[in-house]
């Protein structure tokens, strides 16, 4: 009975209410033909029964619903009829077990913390509480969110809803969802990157960093490094070969660089200017034009000798 129980309430999309009232025969096969491939295939049709807001109804669900239901059906005691409290009639129901349905609170109260913990998962996330409800929901704009999605309306009537209203709540929902993660991929894959950072422990505790005899941080370009502190607002990030903080990999300082002792290797979040995610992605006009702009922006002047002053870039 529980994994009946545990396989609708994940993939049949119904209210807790509906679960309990299920009666024993709600499930009937069908066949449908693919019209793309031709090929037939078994179709489970789940009967939900009437409320106080929609009439009877039946609807497709996913067929491991239905082979559950069947197993449940083979090895379940038999059970008096028990009165329907919405609609007066006595009729056998599937998930009645002991002359009694199950309880309404079993399923947020019991069964999904059993559940959780047998999956080693906690029992809320960023949306709060997992409840019986969190799955009808989560099918639902899975739905919306398909390859070939179900309309509003057809989703309506999926659901159950009296109200269209109701139904575009998760509509809604997945928009803002949508909106979400496509600011997450789309911008912050774009326009944000990370590099890597090397940090000269032994020029900050032996206080050389502070004196300016040798910078205690130098960016890792690839090609060279850049030991100008304020690397993240230099306008020249794509153009340094020409800046007095730039030392090439091949020179004596870079080769020297790779394999000191006591460096530490850290990531630094550099958020992008407009012209950068082009150039970045290896598009030559974007590379040409930066570099022109760049043209009458002088390089960040190089810091005196003996002194730990190294000029912020320019506001312009």
């Amino acid at each position: 009975m529980i994994r009946a129980l545990v396989g609708v309430w994940l993939f049949g999309g119904l209210r807790m209410d509906e679960i309990r009232r299920l009666e024993l025969e709600c499930v009937r096969w069908d066949q449908a033909t693919d019209p793309d491939k031709g090929e037939t295939y078994r179709v489970c049709l789940l009967h939900i029964p009437a409320n106080k807001t929609t009439a009877a109804f039946s609807k497709p669900v996913d067929p491991i619903v239905g082979e559950l239901i069947d197993a449940w059906k083979d090895v379940r005691p038999a059970q008096p009829d028990i009165t329907d409290r919405n609609t007066g009639q006595r009729r056998q129901h599937l998930f009645c077990y002991r002359a009694q349905l199950i309880g309404s609170a079993y399923l947020n109260d019991k069964l999904i913390a059993i559940l959780c913990a047998k999956a080693g998962i906690p029992e809320s996330d960023s949306r709060g509480a997992l409840t019986s409800h969190r799955a009808r929901a989560t099918i639902a704009t899975q739905l919306l969110n398909a390859k070939d999605p179900l309309s509003l309306a057809d989703l309506q009537q999926w659901l159950g809803h009296k109200h269209p209203s109701s139904t575009r709540y998760y509509a809604k929902i997945l928009q803002r969802t949508l909106s979400a993660a496509y600011k997450k991929a789309d911008y912050f894959a774009r326009n944000v990157r990370t590099i890597q950072v090397l940090i000269d422990r032994k020029s900050i505790l032996t206080g050389a960093a502070a004196s300016g005899e040798q910078p205690w941080n130098c960016y890792d370009l690839g090609e060279g490094y850049c030991s100008y502190d304020f690397f993240a607002k230099c306008p020249h990030r794509l153009a340094c070969a020409r800046c007095p903080f730039y030392v090439p990999k091949t020179s004596s300082r870079g080769q020297l660089l790779a394999v000191k002792d006591g460096i530490d290797e850290m990531l630094e979040q550099l958020n992008l200017t407009d012209d950068e995610p082009e150039a970045l992605e290896g598009d030559r006009e974007a590379v040409t034009a930066l570099a022109e702009r760049l043209a009458d922006t002088p390089p960040p002047p190089a810091p005196l000798p003996g002194t730990s002053e190294r000029p912020a870039p320019s506001s312009h």
